[in-house]
């Protein structure tokens, strides 16, 4: 597998190669299916897009402008159910707040917004289910008040459950969060929020018909003109019922609640298949396919109602969106149908949430060493064909060789040198917009629609760790080495793919790393320089949002999908190193009007190098984190000083990268909801309660203090919660790069026995002058064979401490 002139990668037929490897692991104290619970981003991106909690929910019934005229209630009738989520139906509210509600006297037949909310109704009823499905964690039991405000006291929901499950926080297992999982509530949820609109667009091409409008929405077919990208998940929900069928059990004949048909269990391991789709979804957690085995009961009973009465007002034939009967016996994504006056459209639909390492492919070793069966080699053409469709394995480019000039022109000194292995788009683009800086300190869900907003583009420069800007010989002539150990002075932009920004490194004078040639019989070495990340390098850029809303971060959330405004995401150092304390604490919550407390609190393992067993804040392996310069101790791997800072060993030479260790922290926040500069969170009823936190304009009264202004109000919203850190291995170069540096440096060593002290002069000038002799070196000398296309000639290419790309036991 070659990349061709195009950037694009093909087949060849030639010899198999080592080459360089990859590696990225998860912590041996873990296995794929221990269960972590943190802040689900996926349930940000929807909020976000809808503005808070009670938005979503009322976006489940009302189309964006009927939300809207809530505040106008008063001068604008209440929607009938006909015109409820009916795009056209403008010019009515969806309902009306408590206090316009006990202003007009109860004579008015408007609905009171937040007899929405009863747990006994629809919609929450719903939602907690869904939520149940996905994960979600315990919020209310029997017996608390209502969220309705009346005063009641919550008994169970439709579904009989007697306990209130929230999406906002969710439990999933490691491979899921790694390689991505099923979501029931998103796959249901963001359909409805957008049905409306499908129906208007096919309105307006001439096409007045719900269920078509449904097919279309749900296989993808909606996605350039909606804010949110579902893709096909009619064809994912049904990809995952291959694999997850066989976990579900109950009657679907005599179920009285959806709670009686359960899919409890995994899908089958990697190693137990061979066919793609079901390596792709190995050993997820089948729990959210219930939501889909459910419809079988719904569409049984509405199939036998309508064989009794064709014309039943209450009922609807079930269609699912594929065009299959497979709701008759596994379940599928519905496009329509109707239960007992209940509209099922996108009821049994699943989304598929992205892991952080993406899709895995290539399958793994079972715990007692058994082969997988999987065949890699489709497995890897399987990803060959996606990565081509995407615009990033065609047109993520590099500068690497100044363009020639004409005769007598010097071409040694163009400008271009000092962006040698830099890359020149990524994505397709030259720049990406990187933040939307507001002038305020935190990413809010309606920046994107102030009128003050300045997008901040960054431009797509710095290396991407594999060549460096060559210094060319400065070996000492006694010697057998083409470098002293040091590279050029100053900093060195890195390209962060998950940042689309540079970052800059700085070289650690204080290390001498080096790497030894494998095919060498005198196991000759080479010296290299180590490069670490500044200091610096991520505080006060305020247009480009660095530093904000402390030291030591970069928001990234506006590139993060699946919806137009991102979510609150930020890029760190492991642990917060470099940063604010204030990160390791996070007790001031001025920024939500509030008192201080309600914080954070961050553990790390005592010894990095042996396992500290799965987490509990009573075991002694784990100590509460108060100040990051513990975190600095000596390692002796590499002569890595610090086993959670990044490092990039380079030849200085040459500017060949040789190995990397990337490590970075990803956190996530609630979106804050702030009715001083976001009117729709005054949807949400203030609280006689002294533990919210924006102030009301009635007084001793609070709003709730994030835009999970439901499920969890008084959990305040705007703080960094770290998701996860990734030590990301990279060795850069391969044994064959290593023996072509030994080659050019027992020619250099010739040249020295040759030619003596005028040489020795020679070369001392040469530098004197800043000549980089490794421009040669890299792009001219035919021996340079690992800045070429294409397969590689010469040495054993089965032999060396390489590592193969394509690996049976990888785990990613």
């Amino acid at each position: 597998m070659t990349r061709g002139s195009d950037l694009k990668l093909n087949w060849f037929d030639g010899e198999r190669q080592n080459v360089a490897s990859y590696e990225k692991k998860m912590p041996n104290h873990l296995s794929m299916n221990n269960k972590i619970t943190n802040i689900s981003p996926i349930y940000q991106s929807i909020i976000g897009e809808a503005n808070d909690e009670f938005s979503l929910i009322l976006s489940m019934i009302c189309t964006p402008t009927q939300i809207d005229n809530i505040f106008a209630a008063d001068t604008k009738p209440q929607c009938t159910g006909a015109e409820l989520n009916d795009m056209e139906k403008a010019d009515c509210s969806c309902c009306m707040l408590r206090e316009m509600f006990d202003q007009m006297g109860e004579s008015t037949n408007a609905t009171v917004c937040e007899t929405l909310l009863d747990e006994s109704s629809q919609v929450i009823s719903d939602l907690s289910l869904l939520a149940y499905y996905d994960g979600g964690i315990q919020v209310k039991q029997a017996g608390d008040e209502k969220y309705s405000t009346s005063g009641e006291n919550f008994v169970e929901t439709l579904y009989n459950q007697t306990l209130i499950y929230s999406p906002v926080i969710q439990s999933h297992t490691v491979n899921d969060l790694l390689f991505g999982y099923p979501s029931a509530y998103v796959g249901k949820i963001v359909p409805m929020m957008y049905f409306g609109h499908a129906v208007k667009i096919m309105k307006d091409n001439g096409i007045n018909s719900r269920t078509q409008a449904a097919k279309e929405l749900l296989t993808g077919n909606m996605d350039d003109f909606l804010p949110f990208k579902l893709g096909d998940i009619s064809l994912y929900t049904k990809k995952v019922g291959s694999v997850c069928l066989n976990t579900c059990s109950g009657a679907t004949d005599v179920a009285a609640s959806p709670l009686d048909l359960m899919c409890d269990g995994f899908a089958p391991e990697r190693y137990e298949s061979n066919r793609i789709d079901d390596v792709l979804l190995g050993g997820i957690d089948c729990k959210p396919y219930s939501a889909t085995y459910a419809t079988i009961k719904m569409c049984k009973d509405i199939d036998a109602t309508m064989e009794m009465d064709p014309f039943d007002n209450e009922s609807e034939k079930c269609i699912c969106a594929d065009g299959s009967d497979d709701y008759k016996t596994s379940g599928c994504c519905l496009a329509a149908g109707k239960y007992k006056g209940l509209d099922l459209t996108s009821s049994g639909c699943l989304f598929p949430v992205d892991g952080i390492l993406g899709p895995n492919y290539a399958g793994r070793y079972t715990a007692t060493g058994v082969k997988p069966t999987v065949d890699l080699g489709e497995s890897t053409e399987a990803l060959v064909s996606r990565e081509s469709e995407k615009q990033s394995s065609s047109k993520m480019t590099q500068f690497v060789c100044p363009s020639k000039t004409g005769p007598g022109d010097d071409t040694l000194f163009l400008p271009e040198l000092k962006a040698f292995g830099h890359y020149e788009r990524f994505d397709g683009k030259q720049k990406h917009t990187t933040y939307q800086y507001t002038g305020t300190p935190r990413m809010r869900q309606t920046d994107s629609t102030l009128d003050d907003v300045e997008p901040f583009s960054s431009k797509v420069r710095g290396t991407s760790a594999q060549y460096f800007r060559p210094t060319g010989l400065t070996g000492y002539f006694n010697e057998i080495s083409l470098t002293y150990g040091h590279t050029h002075k100053g900093v060195v932009p890195v390209y962060m793919k998950e940042m689309k920004a540079p970052m800059n490194f700085t070289e650690d004078w204080g290390v001498r790393p080096i790497v030894c040639d494998p095919y060498s019989k005198s196991n000759h070495c080479h010296e290299l320089a180590r490069l670490r990340p500044a200091k610096d390098a991520l505080q006060d850029n305020f247009p480009a949002g660095t530093g904000l809303p402390y030291t030591g971060l970069q928001p990234i959330g506006i590139m993060q999908g699946p919806t137009t405004k991102g979510l609150p995401t930020y890029f760190h150092n492991p642990y917060f190193m470099n940063g604010d304390t204030e990160l390791l604490s996070q007790q001031n919550n001025s920024h939500v009007d509030s008192s201080d407390g309600n914080g954070i609190k961050l553990y790390r393992p005592n010894n990095f190098d042996e396992d500290p067993g799965l987490f509990s804040v009573e075991s002694s392996n784990y100590a509460h984190l108060t100040d990051t310069s513990t975190l600095f101790q000596i390692n002796d791997e590499f002569l890595d000083q610090n086993p959670y800072e990044s490092y990039i060993d380079l030849e200085p030479a040459t500017g060949l990268g040789i190995r990397a260790r990337f490590r970075h922290g990803i956190s996530h926040s609630l979106w804050e909801c702030d009715p001083v500069s976001n009117e729709k969170c005054k949807l949400s009823k203030a609280r006689n309660k002294s533990n919210g936190c924006y102030s009301s304009s009635n007084q001793g009264s609070t709003y709730p203090c994030s835009a999970a202004n439901v499920f969890s109000p008084d959990v305040v919203g705007g703080k960094i919660i770290p998701a996860f850190w990734v030590d990301d291995k990279q060795q850069k170069a391969t044994a064959l790069d290593i023996a072509t540096l030994s080659v050019i440096t027992g020619k250099y060593r010739e040249v020295q026995h040759s030619y003596g002290f005028m040489v020795n002069i020679a070369i001392l000038l040469t530098w004197t002058l800043g000549l980089p002799l490794a421009l040669q070196l890299a792009c001219f000398a035919p021996e340079k064979q690992f800045l070429k296309q294409g397969p590689v000639d010469g040495a054993d290419r089965n032999s060396g401490k390489a590592t193969s790309s394509v690996s049976s036991s990888a785990d990613s």
